[in-house]
Formats: C-alpha cells, structure tokens, sequence
C-alpha cells in the first residue's frame, strides 16, 4: 500500500487549521498541525519529517518567515531526507498578501503564496501541484535569461514548481548561444530586457530573424511600463511582457495561455502538414497507373497540352514515341494474366531505365500501349532514343520462375514541325505516332518507324510529313 504524503499545517488559528486539515484529508493527505514556528522546527525534526508545508506568516513566538529561514539551517535541514535538496515545499497562507512579503518569501525558499481568505479547494489545488500533478507537460523546457540573481530564481522556482524543466543564465549573450545549440531543446523564453552584452531586445530580435524562431514563446520582464519601450518589445517579436515586481499568478496565466497557443500552433502545423502529404498522395494516386508506376492516360491528357504548348510559344523541339509490346496477346494465352501483369512492369522498368531523368515521361495509353514524351528533341534525336528503347527491351528478359520470357517492341514517333505549324496540334501528333507505331507493326514488329502525316499548308493545299521522314 502507497505510502501517503504528509502536510504540517502552521497557523496560529484554530479555525483556520481546521479547515485546511479537512481539505487535505479529503483530497488523501495525513495532516499534522503546529500552533506557531517553534512546534513546526520540533515537528520537522522529528523522524518522519512531513513532505509539504502550509505556514502562515504572522505568528507569535515566531513568525513564518524567521521560521522558514531556521529550517534552511544545517541543523535542521539535516532532518530533511525526502528531498534531495534537503528542503521541505512551503506555501505561505497570509492575511497581508503584499509584493514585499512575496519577495521575501520568494527568497527564503517558498515555492507559493496563497491570500486569506482562500477559495474552497485552492490548497489542494496547490499542494497537489507541487507534490504530484502539473498544470503543463512536464518536457516543456524554459530558457529564463536575467542577471538579477533574486529575480531569475524567483522566476525559475515559479516555473520549476509547474513541472516546467528551466535553463538560467544571467545575460542576453549566453541565452543566444543556448538557443543556437541543437542539442539544447528550449520551448520558451523568459527574458529580462535590460542586460549586460546583450539585451532583451536584441535578443528577441535575433530569435526570430536568425534563429528563425517563429513560434516560440517569448516574455519579456521590464522595470519600467514606457509605452515606447513596450513598442519596442513588441515591434521585436516578443509574445508578451510583464512589469517588475510581478504575481507569479500573473506570469503563470500569461505563460499558459502561450504555451497552449504554441502547442496549437504546433497541432495546426502537423495536422496541416499530414493534409499536404495525403493531397500529395492523392495527386500522385490519380496521375499513375497503379499497375506499372508510370503515368497513366489522363496526366497524358493534360501535360501533353502543356508540353505542346511551351514548345510551340519558344519554338523549341518535341516529340513523342508511341511504343507497343509486340504479341502481347499471346503472352497473357501463354502464361497468364499476372505473369502478363509482370511483363508490363518489367516493360516500364527497362524504359525508365533509359529514358532522361530530365525531360523525358512515359505513360501507358491503355492496355499494352505506351507513350513517351521527349521534350527538346528533334525527329532525328528522337529516332535514336527510340531505337536505344528498342534494343534494350529485346535483350532484356523477363525472369520468371526458371523460365525467361524474351519480348520485343515497336515504335512509332511524331516530332513538331515549326515550318508547318498551321493546323498542327496535340491530337495531330498522336495521330501522326499511332500511323507510323501500326506502320512499325504491319512491317516485321521489333522496329522504329519516323511517322508521316499531313498538315494543313496556308494556301489550303497539304504538305507532307509533320516530321523528318
């Protein structure tokens, strides 16, 4: 069975005692109770020191910050074994709640400051925070930059007590350099805005200009509330800022609000980035034939406009190669339908292979029909590509058990004629392919054939060919 934590409740008020015991028993904590400083130290010396305390400041015989103080001392702190810094949790519960008195407190070692008179549930609310559960996830790690000793470590015990893990360097220079490194994983940024060697300021401004911090938490601390200077602060891309002396209610309701809207920011970004990947996916899903890999006829449809286009504006040269798998038929009789299925893969695969990576895309126009796109070739480029495509298709066999399956090719090409380029168009230059790739079949298959057609001259007679032949 766990064993559970133990809360000394110090106050000279019975009343009040009485109503933090029953709060705390409720919420699973043993409570023990002392009238004034003195019967706390004797408590805390005893063998079973308690793991938190509530104190009160304004006490007879000694009050809670003198109190405080003497349990800092190695007489007594050598009681304290449950914590490795040999110091007890201590909230102070005062009547007379001032800046001054937190401060102080601060200083001593408080971790909280709660004002009589508390809300129903507010001390177990903060109890449980610091012995157990935090307000924020506990791998947020803080950068607090500050040379005021007193300062930063008010700052940092506030966040520290959050769960939030806390970095300290007291000037703007050596925070920039933590920021810088890598290895070093900071969420936020607590800056104090007047520093030696580097300022708030310059700092916030380096953050996010060359450390390229966009999203990054900064709150700035200031001395003074100059409606220019907190421009400034602003114009630099801080987040917020805060006026010395401040609550630490404050700085912690400002700091959760930016941490909830980073941790948003960063939500947004993955599940905006997960979008772009499945649109991706989809947009690659629906411009390839999922068989083989290559484009399938509707990305034909549409770029194959593009292409003509662009070479038709800046009279480059195009063309196209209108290729087919010879007896295919007999191929799917023979072996089947999925040692056919791998015959067009291996098709594919052996044209990618010896096609440009630049410029040059094939796609399957149906069936066992291909088309691929030259882009800045000529008619006689494009003989030769095509007649390197050929041979490479026959001497590649396709492996297929311990059997191999020997295939051959023809092709047909259609090149972009600019000395004819009245009535040319897209669907002219596949027609112009398909001619010369049915020409490359009825005359031996396993062969190139440089197409031939017509367009239309301007005097409303015909020309010959639209490309070379």
């Amino acid at each position: 069975m766990t064993e559970k934590q133990r809360v000394l409740i110090v106050d000279d008020s019975q009343l009040v005692r009485i109503k933090i015991r029953e709060e705390l028993e409720l919420g699973g904590y043993e409570v023990s109770e002392a009238k004034n400083g003195l019967e706390a130290i004797i408590q805390v010396a005893s063998r079973n020191p308690p793991d938190l305390i509530t104190m009160d400041i304004e006490m007879p015989k000694l009050d809670g910050f003198e109190t405080c103080r003497k349990l800092r001392e190695t007489q007594y702190a050598k009681f304290l074994t449950k914590s490795e810094d040999r110091r007890i949790p201590i909230i102070f519960i005062t009547g007379n709640d001032t800046l001054e008195d937190r401060k102080k407190g601060f200083e001593l070692g408080a971790v909280d400051f709660i004002a009589k008179p508390f809300k129903d549930g507010e001390i177990l609310a903060a109890v449980n925070k610091i012995l157990g559960r935090s307000i924020v996830e506990r791998n947020i790690r803080a950068l607090v930059a500050d040379d005021n000793t007193v300062a930063r470590t008010i700052t940092a015990m506030c966040l520290r007590r959050e769960g939030i893990q806390v970095i300290e360097t007291e000037d703007g220079e050596e925070a920039y350099h933590i920021l810088s490194d890598p290895q070093q994983q900071v969420d936020l940024l607590i800056t104090d805005l007047v520093m030696p060697k580097m300022d708030g300021i310059h700092l916030c401004r380096l953050v996010r200009k060359e450390l390229k911090q966009i999203d990054m938490p900064i709150i700035v601390l200031t001395a003074v509330s100059d409606l220019s200077e907190v421009l400034e602060v602003f114009r630099v891309g801080a987040s917020d800022y805060l006026v010395k002396p401040f609550a630490k209610e404050e700085l912690l309701a400002r700091l959760m609000v930016h941490i909830e809207r980073h941790r948003i920011n960063q939500e947004l970004r993955e599940t905006i980035r997960k979008l772009e990947e499945a649109n991706a996916k989809i947009e690659r899903l629906s411009i390839t034939d999922p068989l083989t890999g290559c484009f399938n006829r509707g990305y034909f449809n549409k770029q194959f406009d593009v292409e003509y286009g662009r070479a038709l504006r800046y009279r480059r040269p195009l063309s196209i190669v209108m290729c087919d798998i010879d007896h295919f038929k007999r191929v799917n009789d023979t072996y089947g339908h999925q040692t056919g299925d791998r015959v067009l893969q291996h098709f594919v695969a052996v044209m990618q292979q010896n096609l440009r990576v630049k410029g040059d895309w094939i796609a399957r126009y149906g069936g066992e029909e291909f088309v691929v796109v030259l882009a800045e070739t000529d008619a006689a480029a494009a003989q030769l590509a095509a007649e390197r495509l050929r041979a490479a298709i026959e001497r590649s066999p396709i492996v297929d058990g311990e059997r191999e399956i020997r295939i051959t090719a023809s092709f047909g090409i259609a090149s972009l004629d600019h000395d004819a380029t009245v009535g040319l168009s897209p669907d002219r230059m596949l027609t112009t392919a398909d001619e010369a790739l049915y020409e490359a079949k009825d005359t031996g298959r396993n062969r190139v054939v440089l197409g031939r057609g017509l367009s239309v001259s301007t005097d409303g007679g015909s020309s010959d060919a639209v490309s070379v032949g």
